[in-house]
């Protein structure tokens, strides 16, 4: 889809660090404002978009992504003019010195490149290593911190990698925020494809915030709806690079992930476990309609829909990710065929779906 490809460019070019993505709220709120029944955003960001069912007292369904990215934030204004920095979102460190960012400030934003020490004057055990978030620092140009207040940039500015879109070979796409603002593509290619259709029961698209600073934007918006079947959409890492292939089966090209588990780290307590009823149902839906998919098991992997279940114990939840090269990294790298598969699971599961179905394992005790 040309459309789809055109939204994910647009989308992945704008600004919008966890709590500050009011230019993706107002992008979407725009594209979609005279496509709903109904368009609100709550008081944190959260922009949802409801489509009414033809049947009353109906169940909900609910689809959300998260439109976010990870960036940096100025954390102190040294009197040189240079800014210290720090980390919103794990943004890969690795990736940062030498890059061109954007500042967002009072008076417009303002273009810095992360500095890095010239190579010319490394010492011998410098080379090769890459140093931390506390010595990290940004070059506007500026003189001093008074000429650094002038251009309107102050402690708590927003710091976002410049948008750099690409399209590689293969129909495969690069940019910044391809998490998620790709996945956000085809959930408003839905958005608009889905008002032509008659649904028996209430349709909730949630565009939420900070999934990438505390996971938890999504809960709000989850306790407002009380939806009987909840989908995130998110991306996943593809392990077909030569760093990571043969860690996990899933790799790009091959369709969209469906999630079986996927947990932030050994030992922790954050993961999630779907409701594997559901998943069936959606691999049935991939089969029935020659969709390509793959199961998705990922370790250091963690996503919003983890934490719906703390909220809600009755909503039945599932879990579609777009595979990924390079997530964090300002060159995520997508497949638009993948998106577009995965617009096409989410399009079929809600042509078909009907509030008959029962997914829960309350029905092993009736």
């Amino acid at each position: 889809m040309d459309k789809m490809k055109k939204y994910v460019r647009e989308l992945t070019e704008l600004q919008g660090n966890s709590g500050y993505e009011d230019e993706v709220i107002k992008y979407l709120y725009e594209k979609l404002k005279n496509k709903a029944d109904h368009i609100k955003a709550d008081s944190i960001g959260n922009l949802t978009v409801k489509f009414d069912s033809s049947r009353e007292n109906s169940k909900k369904v609910m689809l959300f992504g998260h439109m976010d990215e990870v960036g940096l934030v100025v954390r102190k204004i040294e009197n040189s003019g240079f800014l210290r920095v720090e980390k919103l979102g794990s943004v890969n460190l690795n990736t940062l010195p030498g890059s061109v960012v954007e500042i967002a400030g009072s008076k417009g934003t303002v273009t810095g490149v992360v500095g890095v020490k010239s190579h010319h004057y490394l010492k011998p055990d410098e080379k090769g290593i890459i140093g931390s978030y506390e010595k990290l620092y940004v070059d506007i140009g500026a003189v001093s911190k008074e000429n650094v207040y002038e251009l309107g940039i102050e402690p708590g500015n927003p710091v976002t990698v410049k948008s750099n879109f690409n399209e590689l070979a293969n129909n495969l796409v690069s940019n910044k925020a391809m998490d998620d603002r790709a996945p956000l593509a085809a959930l408003l290619c839905l958005a608009e494809e889905i008002q032509k259709e008659k649904l028996d029961y209430e349709l909730y698209i949630v565009f939420s915030v900070q999934e990438e600073f505390n996971i938890r934007g999504i809960m709000p918006a989850v306790k407002e709806i009380n939806p009987d079947i909840a989908i995130g959409v998110d991306v996943t890492p593809s392990c077909d690079t030569p760093d990571l292939a043969g860690y996990s089966d899933v790799v790009i090209g091959k369709g969209p992930g469906i999630t079986y588990m996927n947990h932030h780290g050994r030992g922790t307590l954050a993961g999630y476990l779907p409701n594997r009823k559901f998943s069936a149902y959606l691999e049935k839906i991939c089969r029935e309609n020659n969709i390509p998919f793959q199961r998705e098991v990922a370790l250091g992997v963690l996503t919003e829909t983890a934490y719906i279940l703390f909220e809600n114990a009755k909503t039945v939840t599932g879990s579609i990710s777009i595979p990924t090269r390079y997530t964090h990294a300002p060159v995520e790298v997508i497949s638009m065929e993948d998106l577009e598969n995965m617009y096409k699971l989410l399009y079929t599961f809600l042509k078909n779906y009907s509030p008959e179905m029962e997914f829960g394992k309350d029905q092993l005790c009736k």
